[in-house]
């Protein structure tokens, strides 16, 4: 009985230093997708969020905790995904009394404020589209020599190279290397087979694709994308952006509706979404998302279809015509989108995919959360239940 004893408790020994051998050790330096190197003294623990429609990162990193390691984020989540943030908070109660912050593009991010914030965040989350102007105002020297550490994640300017690297990075400061990894190895896997499939179909149709961003948030169109944001799905998926050529180099732009017929897109993608404005009223967008409401979905769907110039559109008359959740743009479940993508531009190929099932299997797996919700159609159909 003493020799088992003596056995377990040195196997118990054993895989406890092994757990901390693989545990991070610091002071520990990582390089972020804007190429910074940024070392951190200690395990970073309050966490702070440019933009709070990211806390998925959050979740795919600590899971069930992610709630207890965020101490300030800006409050876009509450208007421009105004059903994900219901879902969160019926979740996580304690969000809506996270500090709000403010913008930093607009100059409203007060960083005196942020820096004197109890708990004092030691880790602020930022987009790549912010990371260039707050280094030319000095604002992150200033949250340096204040002990709080900044990293870049880009989900929204180049969503295929940079969302993993963006996950693993953020998960390697913080000392979840593993929680990084198993993000990694899903969204590659699922990204694989996408990739894997149009090499082997090198005969596909090249379609014509045009994204039109916002729809339904101004009465104003086009705007759309070409490089970035979703748009970049689109040269991955073996199609052609419409809009690259009228951009002339511009990731975002305007493209006036008589172009749009011009250009004959085969596939016609809606980004959308049930906005709030400022007063906490609905806009004009289709309500997808975490708790559908079917019949507002089909009367929003309804009065974007009717625009009278959308029917003279190559897509529109072959009923080719869908909507995408908009937040995924900036999410790293951006994934979903990319399957809905797949599944609209080559419906034969791509018949199999399930974009609602990746979406419920990436909850659970990294959120612990049983969701279900609508977050792609098609506008036809939707127009019909």
């Amino acid at each position: 009985m003493k020799i088992v004893t003596a056995s377990i408790l040195a196997f118990s020994t054993l895989l406890s230093f092994s757990g901390t051998a693989l545990a991070n050790s610091y002071p520990l330096t990582v390089t972020d997708v804007a190429g910074r190197q940024v070392t951190f003294d200690h395990q970073p623990t309050n966490i702070a969020l440019s933009t709070s429609r990211i806390f998925p990162l959050l979740e795919i990193i600590y899971q069930g905790d992610a709630a207890k390691h965020l101490v300030a984020a800006r409050d876009d989540m509450r208007v421009s995904a105004p059903s994900m943030y219901a879902s969160y908070i019926k979740q996580y109660p304690a969000l809506q009394h996270v500090p709000v912050i403010g913008l930093i593009k607009s100059g409203e991010f007060d960083a005196e404020r942020f820096i004197n914030l109890k708990p004092k965040p030691d880790l602020f989350i930022v987009d790549l589209s912010n990371i260039k102007l707050a280094q030319d105002k000095g604002l992150l020297k200033k949250l340096d020599d204040a002990g709080i550490k900044v990293l870049a994640v880009d989900f929204r300017e180049n969503p295929i190279k940079n969302t993993i690297k963006s996950v693993q990075v953020v998960a390697d400061a913080v000392n979840r290397t593993k929680q990084g990894s198993d993000f990694t190895h899903y969204y590659q896997q699922h990204l694989d087979v996408i990739k894997n499939t149009l090499a082997n179909h090198q005969d596909v149709p090249m379609k014509r694709v045009f994204i039109e961003r916002a729809a339904g948030y101004s009465d104003s169109c086009c705007r759309t994308f070409a490089a970035g944001n979703m748009g970049a799905y689109i040269p991955m998926l073996k199609a052609i952006n419409v809009a690259t050529a009228p951009l002339k180099g511009a990731n975002t732009g305007e493209m006036s509706p008589e172009t749009v017929i011009t250009a004959r897109p085969d596939v016609y993608i809606m980004q959308t979404t049930g906005w709030l404005t400022k007063d906490g009223q609905p806009t004009n967008g289709i309500p997808l998302g975490y708790s559908p409401n079917k019949a507002a979905i089909a009367q929003a769907t309804k009065s974007l279809m009717d625009r009278p110039w959308l029917k003279a559109v190559n897509a529109y008359q072959n009923k080719d015509v869908y909507s995408i959740y908009m937040p995924f743009y900036n999410s790293p479940y951006n994934l979903v989108a990319i399957e809905y993508f797949a599944k609209w531009i080559h419906p034969t190929l791509f018949s199999t995919l399930q974009p609602e099932k990746t979406f419920e299997e990436m909850n659970l797996k990294f959120g612990d959360r049983h969701l279900k919700g609508l977050f792609g159609q098609n506008n036809f159909k939707a127009m019909t239940q």
